[in-house]
């Protein structure tokens, strides 16, 4: 009765310890992983038209389907709702048998000035890809561990890993269809 009991109650409980992503210990690793083997099609998935708030902020990040061997998608910040904070350019490109999550910031107004220099984008390469889960890390002093996932048909969830002053920091971005 006893053994009935625990693989009823407690073992499930056990086995979702065991098997949780990893947080706040894990930051120090970001960057470590190996590239994952992957195609363009593994990640349309996140595919869309996608909203959200991340605090008073309204995002939006529009995602085109996979044609060859690239998707992209551009982001857009606004401040209090109206007020352009942030665009991004995002793409995600095959290259080696494994995908490249390459990002270019923009500041809105004239000129549309970079924040990455002429030529450069912030980097990410896949490390994991299961289901409608793909992770996407960066190495180096500023590494990031980017996790698109699709908990619903009409949701996308981007979560940001980081070490910030030394401690573990994520943002999640929380998107639905409109």
């Amino acid at each position: 009765m006893r053994i009935r009991t625990f693989l009823r109650v407690a073992l499930p409980a056990v086995l979702a310890t065991m098997l949780a992503v990893p947080s706040a210990s894990a930051q120090d690793a970001i960057g470590t992983a190996p590239p994952a083997q992957a195609t363009i099609q593994q990640v349309a998935f996140i595919a869309g038209q996608w909203y959200g708030k991340l605090g008073e902020n309204l995002i939006e990040q529009h995602w085109m389907t996979p044609v060859g061997p690239s998707m992209v998608a551009a982001y857009r910040n606004l401040a209090g709702g109206t007020k352009p904070g942030l665009y991004e350019i995002l793409a995600i490109e095959e290259q080696d048998g494994t995908l490249k999550l390459r990002i270019k910031h923009f500041a809105p107004g004239p000129g549309l000035a970079s924040r990455e220099a002429q030529g450069e984008a912030a980097e990410h390469t896949l490390v994991k890809v299961q289901g409608e889960m793909a992770v996407f890390e960066s190495t180096g002093p500023n590494a990031l561990r980017i996790t698109f996932s699709k908990p619903s048909k009409d949701a996308l969830n981007i979560v940001l890993d980081r070490v910030r002053d030394g401690k573990p920091t994520q943002t999640v971005f929380a998107y639905t269809r409109r």
